[in-house]
């Protein structure tokens, strides 16, 4: 049987967005370069950033909501005491109709 050429492929580097071909040489020169190191502290910071953002929107989410929570608090405990103002006075003028010639 003979044997027949076949290609090594490639490699993908995420950071630098580029091919490398498929050898140890290589992928260790270019991680060591300085182009690949300054592209992974950039992609780094960028994930500091978002991160920071995200915690900072989350932040404030729980703040409005917890806004949200009091105010809805503060409206039932009005409206439950308005109604046991609304249920006193209509007891109270039942009581009078009863009481009153029938």
């Amino acid at each position: 049987m003979t044997e027949y050429w076949v290609s090594q492929g490639n490699k993908w580097c995420d950071f630098c967005k580029i091919f490398l071909s498929n050898n140890p040489a290589t992928i260790r020169n270019h991680e060591l370069g300085q182009r690949h190191k300054d592209n992974v502290a950039k992609r780094l910071s960028d994930m500091r950033k978002d991160k920071a953002t995200k915690d900072k929107q989350e932040k404030e989410a729980a703040h409005a909501l917890q806004q949200i929570e009091a105010k809805a608090r503060r409206s039932y405990q009005n409206d439950i005491a308005s109604f046991k103002e609304a249920r006193e006075s209509h007891t109270a003028a039942l009581d009078d109709k009863e009481g009153g010639p029938v």
